[in-house]
């Protein structure tokens, strides 16, 4: 696919620069959003209140007994500009937790999710001069890498219907960029250039899990922002701050058979800004969504829960100094294993992301996670 003139950015710190071919995975790259495949059906709406979502530290305390779970979603997008379409492959791991009892009351969860993550591959075509001569070349960019937040959570039952958690981060990562130049007139030798950026930093995080009632569960919770800081070959390049973040949602089963739930965050990318060239801009945004599980017919004397939700948001990075935002339609399905014990879920996204460009890009996103306990 040809490059995109509105949606060249500048893709790295210290003057490193490169062309990017998509509207999710500008700037520091796609923000995964750290959601179970459980939440990812519902669009999002339980992930205050998801024990799987490592958003809420509080909601440890639903884990029940300990398991492990790790999580698989590849991305098939594809994105039109200038009559021309590009379809590309994003394979991703983005969440893996675990949790464990401590006594009657404690639960300590331990995970690592995909903050942003920027995989992305775009080539464009022209012709090179060398005084009198000239000759076709093809120009690849390509990057991969992202930044991923670990974290470490307690979660206490304050209360048979009140539980409060806290959580420490540490955000780290890497961006590999390869830039490679294949001249057709085999004379000229081929050009590349690698550059690798590391990043690091740290966060703490904080909520509540309220049942007032059996039926109804209300979760809240907020990251605090710390430092984050970026380097090349051991050497600082320069500073900036984790983005604050603070989220709320509830789950009502009040009705016979279904369970509806919604959820809304506001993320304060901004914070990035100054973490890399001034050509790179975050800007905030809030992210929220609805949902609900309908309790399916039984098959072999096992439930089989239908999963609908709807979510949108806007996305960290700017296209061409315009907005991008992001509309899902998801369904999915859970599949309990070894009766009840442990769980597949199964979702696909469709997902459709605008700018007031005229390029337009649409993905499905599959996901399967898998919930093991022993």
């Amino acid at each position: 696919m040809r490059t995109i003139a509105t949606l060249v950015l500048c893709a790295a710190a210290a003057g490193s620069a490169s062309a990017q071919g998509t509207l999710s995975t500008q700037g520091f790259g796609y923000p995964a959003g750290g959601l179970s495949t459980h939440a990812e059906s519902l669009g999002g709406s339980i992930a205050e209140n998801d024990a799987l979502t490592p958003l809420n530290p509080a909601a440890l305390t639903s884990f029940g007994r300990p398991g492990l779970y790790f999580q698989y979603d590849p991305e098939f997008r594809n994105v039109n500009a200038n009559g021309q379409s590009d379809h590309t492959l994003t394979a991703r791991f983005p969440l893996l937790a675990g949790a464990l009892n401590v006594g009657s009351r404690f639960t300590l969860g331990i995970s690592t999710t995909t903050l942003l993550d920027r995989t992305w591959e775009t080539t464009h075509s022209g012709f090179a001069h060398f005084g009198p001569d000239s000759t076709l070349y093809a120009e690849r960019f390509t990057t991969d890498g992202a930044i991923n937040d670990v974290q470490a959570g307690l979660g206490f039952q304050l209360l048979p219907t009140l539980s409060i958690g806290v959580a420490a981060h540490v955000l780290a990562g890497q961006n590999r960029l390869l830039i490679t130049r294949e001249f057709a007139d085999t004379n000229y030798a081929v050009f590349s250039q690698k550059s690798t950026l590391s990043y690091n930093g740290h966060s703490f995080s904080a909520g509540i899990a309220w049942h007032p009632i059996k039926t109804w569960s209300i979760g809240v919770s907020g990251n605090t922002g710390g430092t984050m800081g970026s380097s090349r070959n051991d050497t600082s390049l320069s500073s900036a701050r984790v983005p604050k973040r603070f989220g709320f949602g509830t789950v009502f089963g009040g009705l016979t058979g279904i369970l509806l739930s919604g959820n809304a965050e506001w993320n304060g990318w901004s914070a990035l800004n100054g973490l890399a060239s001034s050509e790179i801009q975050a800007v905030d945004g809030w992210d929220w969504g609805v949902g609900a599980e309908v309790r399916a017919p039984s098959m072999f004397g096992t439930e089989f829960p239908v999963r609908l939700g709807y979510r949108h948001r806007i996305l960290p990075f700017e296209a061409s100094d315009t907005p991008v935002h992001e509309t899902d339609y998801t369904f999915g399905l859970g599949i309990p294993i070894t009766r009840g014990r442990s769980r597949v879920d199964v979702s696909v996204a469709r997902a459709i992301r605008s700018a007031n460009l005229d390029v337009s890009e649409h993905a499905w996103i599959l996901s399967a996670g898998f919930f093991i306990r022993p």
